[in-house]
């Protein structure tokens, strides 16, 4: 019978990287929903956005042919400082002491706080050229791209700033930032395979969205039934 071979362990940077990444975002949950830290906390979307942020990144990686492990550390370091001011910068400069402390290759340090300096945003000016270097590209991509499609809009429903809205002004709201932010974040993408995606999910939720006001307009259709309507026969 053949010997299963050993699971390697995680490379010291990348359990560092995460740890700290889940710690800060664990805090930012629990603020958030006023729990104590022995509490369940009932969604913690930071840590699933680092998480998804990291996943993409490496995909794009892998498309690109960047440097997998600067696009990673700075994946999981991006935002280890959100909430505080200037977030992308204060990060950058944490993730350097971090990085310091552990085996992740000197040398690449610096392409990773760059990455995390450059980050923030929902886009770019219409002209800008592609960032540069290539690492630093694909941060923004990958933490712009969970800024799209049906999970993104799935989540933004699910903002504080929709309580007290009715379905219809939720519909009407999430539309005209759809068309008027995330439009130019879909055209703000650095590389090609980021660029299909972010036109992908962007399609995704002008289709959702267009579904949700075909299901509304037949909802007041069917509300505008004379006062005088007293019901289909039974025959």
């Amino acid at each position: 019978m053949a010997k299963t071979a050993p699971k390697q362990a995680l490379p010291e940077w990348r359990l560092a990287c995460r740890q700290q990444a889940e710690k800060q975002a664990m805090a930012e949950a629990r603020k958030a929903w006023k729990v104590r830290s022995d509490s369940a906390v009932p969604f913690a979307y930071r840590w699933e956005h680092i998480q998804t942020v990291v996943s993409t990144a490496l995909w794009l990686a892998q498309r690109t042919d960047a440097d997998c492990e600067v696009v990673e550390a700075a994946a999981w370091l991006h935002d280890i400082r959100k909430g505080s001011p200037a977030h992308g910068q204060a990060g950058a400069r944490e993730a350097r002491r971090l990085l310091s402390t552990t085996d992740f290759p000197p040398q690449k340090v610096a392409a990773v706080v760059d990455a995390i300096s450059r980050h923030a945003g929902l886009y770019r000016p219409t002209d800008a050229p592609p960032l540069t270097p290539l690492e630093t590209a694909i941060l923004w991509d990958a933490d712009k791209l969970t800024k799209l499609g049906v999970q993104a809009l799935a989540y933004n429903l699910s903002m504080g700033y929709m309580r007290g809205l009715t379905l219809p002004q939720r519909r009407s709201n999430m539309m005209e930032f759809t068309q008027s932010v995330l439009v130019r974040t879909a055209a703000s993408m650095n590389t090609a395979p980021a660029r299909r995606e972010a036109a992908h999910r962007y399609q995704a939720m002008l289709d959702m969205l267009g579904a949700w006001r075909r299901e509304q307009e037949l909802a007041e259709d069917a509300n505008e039934v004379s006062s005088d309507y007293i019901g289909l026969s039974e025959e």
